[in-house]
């Protein structure tokens, strides 16, 4: 079992499942479900554990700002190759950054190549680190941030007939046949809709933040909706402070 990094979560859970696929659903950005995703990715690197983040709406630079201000410095990770950047859309929204490290996926982008050229791309990354000896001792995770992107740019019938063969490309793709296989942590933003309830099938994890004003004071809640042998949803309320976050249980 691996550590997700939050105590309260791992204690509830009892960590999670290496090679599940585990979906943090920010329900309302006041919640700031993001933060959790962030803070999950600076403790790994941490570690001297592998990532691979895969960039779908913020130009390069804005993430490279976005981590530095939580802490990680991005361009140290991806020089020592912990890190890989897999750039999907965000190019779509800025200047292309060419940097080592930083993978941009070319030509067409269309639902039905789109999840050969991600595996391709993650394919030649495992095979460098497998050449450099890095998956000894390591922990291997994938963290796709704002999934809900898809959206903006295909239909949602597109989107979810893409999560098939995304599926599909993922079991047959050397890339995950001949390499580890990583922990996935994918981050949905916004109300639940019929991509939302198609990802919540196939994640083996579901946690969901949202968020309420009570008189002045914002009260956040972080719910485990779903986890192996889960029968129940499992409650948390959390807030941020110079500590870090703090959680307690409510259910």
């Amino acid at each position: 079992m691996l550590s997700l990094g939050i105590e309260a979560v791992d204690n509830a859970l009892g960590g999670v499942r290496e090679g599940s696929s585990i979906l943090i659903h920010e329900q309302d950005p006041r919640s700031m479900g993001r933060e959790l995703a962030f803070m999950f990715l600076k403790k790994k690197l941490q570690e001297d554990n592998l990532i691979g983040m895969f960039n779908l709406s913020y130009p390069l630079p804005t993430l490279f700002h976005l981590l530095m201000k939580r802490g990680v410095d991005a361009e140290s990770y991806l020089r020592s190759k912990n890190l890989v950047i897999i750039d999907t859309f965000g190019s779509l929204y800025g200047h292309r950054v060419e940097m080592e490290g930083v993978q941009y996926l070319k030509g067409s982008l269309s639902p039905e190549v789109l999840s050969k050229k991600y595996a391709d791309v993650v394919g030649a990354h495992k095979e460098e680190w497998a050449r450099l000896g890095m998956f000894e001792g390591r922990e291997l995770w994938g963290i796709s941030m704002n999934i809900n992107e898809y959206t903006k740019i295909f239909n949602e019938s597109t989107v979810l007939s893409y999560f098939e063969v995304s599926a599909e490309t993922r079991r047959r793709h050397r890339a995950y046949r001949e390499y580890p296989t990583g922990t996935n942590i994918w981050v949905y933003v916004g109300g639940p809709d019929r991509v939302f309830a198609s990802l919540y099938r196939r994640m083996d994890y579901v946690i969901r933040t949202q968020s309420e004003r009570v008189g002045d004071a914002i009260k956040r809640y972080l719910c485990i909706l779903k986890a192996p042998g889960l029968w129940q949803p499992i409650t948390f309320e959390y807030s941020f402070g110079p500590d870090g976050v703090e959680f307690r249980r409510i259910d």
